[in-house]
């Protein structure tokens, strides 16, 4: 699927860059320290000369910064190889539907499957739809008893219009029990696997409601 919006955390730069860019810092950073040295040397006192020693103590901290820049780098490439093998091995689930651990969805046209479990009953329970800026688009009453149940919107927005396709909506469940006292659910959204995507910080997954961590995956299911 193109154009998915994303609800992947944290995405990232290419393996390799985060470690280019500090390689390349450093020797802009070296580069200045032996115009400075060299200056000082050129212009110290005959009879006074400067203590070589502090010029050796950052060498050898120049040294040890480009080890462990090296070792940085290393690590990403292993990283980005870990990531390639995850996705092979992720390209097994597609086809597959699954239940995410979020409450964000993008809407295509096609009505978003939620699901929200309450931890007790519940005196009170409000399904609001919300957009990108928190603005209440849905609401309405939702179930009583503790456990799981379904919701699934069509885009229809409480003054009879239908929501935008390609944008992104969340929904949020206010349930409180017969002492007024708030009850938090969990959310959850069932859709699709349709396929895998390596650009970011970790393997996710593409679908039509948008690209999903695979950490955020809690369980798959039978269609």
């Amino acid at each position: 699927m193109t154009n998915a919006i994303s609800f992947v955390p944290t995405p990232s730069t290419n393996a390799g860059a985060g470690a280019a860019a500090s390689q390349a810092s450093l020797a802009d950073n070296f580069d200045t320290f032996l115009t400075i040295l060299t200056a000082q040397i050129q212009n110290q006192d005959p009879l006074e000369p400067m203590d070589s020693s502090k010029f050796t103590d950052q060498l050898v901290q120049f040294s040890g910064v480009e080890q462990q820049i090296k070792s940085n780098k290393q690590l990403e490439q292993l990283l980005a190889a870990t990531n390639t093998n995850a996705g092979a091995a992720l390209s097994g689930y597609l086809g597959q539907q699954a239940e995410i651990d979020t409450a964000g969805a993008q809407f295509i046209g096609e009505p978003i499957n939620w699901r929200y479990s309450l931890p007790s009953d519940a005196a009170k329970t409000t399904i609001t739809v919300t957009d990108a800026s928190g603005r209440v688009l849905y609401s309405k009453s939702g179930e009583l008893a503790a456990g799981s149940h379904a919701f699934e919107w069509d885009g229809k927005l409480n003054n009879g219009k239908t929501a935008d396709e390609g944008q992104p909506y969340w929904i949020s469940v206010i349930a409180e029990d017969a002492n007024a006292k708030s009850i938090k659910p969990a959310h959850s959204l069932v859709t699709t696997i349709t396929g895998v995507d390596l650009t970011y910080g970790e393997p996710a997954l593409t679908t039509p409601a948008g690209v999903y961590a695979y950490a955020d995956i809690k369980q798959l299911m039978r269609q």
